[in-house]
């Protein structure tokens, strides 16, 4: 878990914190309604928040994101609707559950800059829950009493304009260096792996990055050795798989009948793979990546065969 993971949940605990706060002083002029909805706005969308941040960086173990997403949404509903009454405990946590559960799920699916857009949009919400406090009339409805009450959401909105502006735009640029550094010592691991690949046969580079292949179209010549590579940039595994006429030369599994083999080649996270084989026959063929959900994620390509 690198410095932008980090900051979005310091962020999350220190507004936490301040609607814990917020929540203890309001005890005593909000209604069971207002604090059941106050309640339910924190936890759903701390939820949501947490769970696309760790879905995303945990990519592949929906599990393990799930439940640390579903406890920190759970937790936030907890703290918030605390001073509100059983009710309003229930509203929270049940919220922070569903939240935490819809944003690992969400997380699991998307790439990094779909990532962080929707949690800006997540984390707004979620520290919009502190001007609930201030805007929301008391048990009275009582209306406003002077124009100097104007100044709290007004102070709000500076504050918040600022973390935005300064706090998450220094966070994510810093999480796009450090990805940039792991990507050149990526690239420079995949040179030094290439000294393995044959000098006679054509080399094919496919990247896996953000659940997407840098390649969906191949041309290669029939009954001369080609070489795939597989660079994977994700934080996930993927792997290639073709069903082509070939002669293995990597003891491929090879069915005598029907003059296919199975051609697979499989990347763990931020690995490069490769593997060398040569097609007998003409003809256009389908390569996936077979992990689940992936395919349909459009890691999808095609090998032609001349």
């Amino acid at each position: 878990m690198g410095y932008y993971q980090l900051f979005i949940l310091a962020s999350l605990m220190g507004l936490t914190i301040i609607v814990f706060i917020l929540a203890k002083t309001s005890k005593s002029i909000f209604n069971p309604m207002q604090g059941m909805v106050t309640s339910m706005f924190f936890g759903m969308n701390i939820g949501l928040t947490a769970g696309i941040l760790l879905g995303f960086t945990f990519q592949g173990n929906l599990f393990h994101s799930t439940i640390l997403s579903m406890v920190i949404g759970m937790l936030a509903g907890l703290i918030c609707g605390g001073y509100f009454g059983v009710l309003s405990i229930l509203e929270g946590v049940m919220s922070g559950l569903m939240g935490g559960m819809m944003g690992a799920m969400l997380g699991e699916m998307i790439n990094e800059e779909q990532s962080i857009a929707l949690i800006r949009i997540f984390l707004l919400l979620s520290i919009t829950t502190i001007f609930l406090f201030v805007l929301l009339p008391d048990k009275n409805n009582q209306k406003i009493k002077s124009k100097r009450w104007l100044l709290k959401p007004v102070i709000l909105l500076i504050i918040v304009t600022i973390y935005f502006i300064g706090g998450v735009p220094l966070a994510e640029n810093l999480k796009s260096s450090i990805s940039k550094e792991s990507t050149l010592e990526h690239q420079n691991h995949s040179k030094s792996g290439a000294n393995n690949i044959k000098k006679n046969s054509q080399v094919i580079t496919i990247q896996a990055k953000n659940m997407k292949y840098s390649i969906t179209e191949i041309h290669i010549e029939k009954k001369q050795p080609v070489t795939f590579v597989l660079e994977n940039m994700d934080n996930i595994e993927h792997d290639i798989e073709i069903k082509i006429p070939t002669f293995n030369e990597n003891n491929l599994n090879q069915n005598n009948k029907t003059n296919e083999s199975f051609v697979h080649l499989h990347a763990e996270p931020k690995s490069t793979e490769n593997i060398t084989f040569t097609p007998v026959g003409t003809g256009v063929y389908e390569y996936i990546c077979t992990i689940p959900g992936h395919k349909e994620s459009g890691m999808v390509g095609r090998v032609v065969v001349e």
